[in-house]
């Protein structure tokens, strides 16, 4: 069964096409077929109408009123009444003090002008009286200017200015020279532990023993290679010429296939007679 919203629904939607109907008619009354349509949509409404009135509850009768109920009679101690045990009233907030701003200060302004929201912008003048004073701000980034009370400015917060300028803390105050500290050096239990750690256990210089290696190791073949120049330098090479090692040694060609020649051995010649008469 259809709730009384969707009827009221289907109900507003027939009488849009009832409204459309009559202005239709009013530029065409002799139309018969915008005439049939009106009575159609005219009876749509009505049967809608019946529904809705069959849905809608019955009103109940209402109650009879009932007589007012005798007042109940105050206590004659209660708690809440007492002196003793009422609260004390809450001291009035104090007003929280204007703030006096002056002229360069970069605060929040309204945009009265505009869409009534705070930008950022740098007062350029202050008129009025001290107790009502009236600003001229320029804006920074729509570059307008305003004219301003008090209640239409902000100012901007501490932790981040609006116009991006950030807030620098005041210098630390050096020492005064001449003074001497009688405590001692603090350490830090971290610091000192690393400390104590770097030195129970250094870890060995492997470069510098592998620098040394190699070192030696030069060194070693630099002596063979001078040793070897020296053995070549002292050693002889064989001539072709060359003679044997004894005494009685000649000259000869060596690889030459034949036996070294023997010297013919020397004897005295004797003269004889015949000799000198040949």
């Amino acid at each position: 069964m259809s709730s009384i919203a969707e009827i009221e629904e289907e109900k507003k939607t027939y009488q849009e096409q009832f409204d459309i109907v009559l202005g239709q008619l009013r530029d065409d009354p002799d139309n018969v077929e915008l005439k049939a349509l009106k009575d159609e949509l005219n009876s749509f409404i009505d049967l809608l109408n019946e529904q809705i009135a069959e849905l809608k509850p019955a009103q109940a009768p209402k109650p009879a009123p009932k007589e007012p109920s005798p007042p109940p009679q105050p206590e004659k101690w209660s708690r809440e009444n007492h002196p003793a045990f009422k609260k004390a009233a809450p001291a009035e907030e104090e007003k929280q003090a204007p703030i006096n701003y002056q002229v360069n200060d970069t605060i929040l302004a309204k945009w009265v002008s505009g869409d009534k929201a705070f930008y950022p912008a740098r007062i350029t003048s202050i008129t009025g009286s001290s107790t009502d004073p009236i600003y001229t701000v320029k804006f920074k980034t729509y570059d307008n200017t305003e004219t301003l009370r008090s209640r239409d400015i902000r100012p901007v917060s501490n932790k981040r200015k609006a116009d991006g300028t950030p807030t620098t803390s005041a210098p630390a105050t050096p020492p005064a020279p001449g003074l001497v500290s009688s405590a001692g050096a603090t350490v830090y239990p971290e610091a000192k532990k690393a400390a104590e750690q770097d030195g129970e256990a250094k870890p060995p210089k492997a470069k510098k023993i592998k620098a040394k290696k190699e070192l030696e190791k030069n060194k070693n073949k630099w002596q063979e290679f001078s040793a070897k120049s020296k053995f070549g330098k002292n050693q002889k090479k064989d001539s072709m010429f060359r003679t044997p090692d004894g005494v009685h040694g000649r000259v000869g060609f060596t690889g030459s296939g034949q036996a070294m020649r023997k010297d013919p051995t020397r004897s005295r010649h004797v003269y004889q007679m015949n000799d000198e008469l040949d």
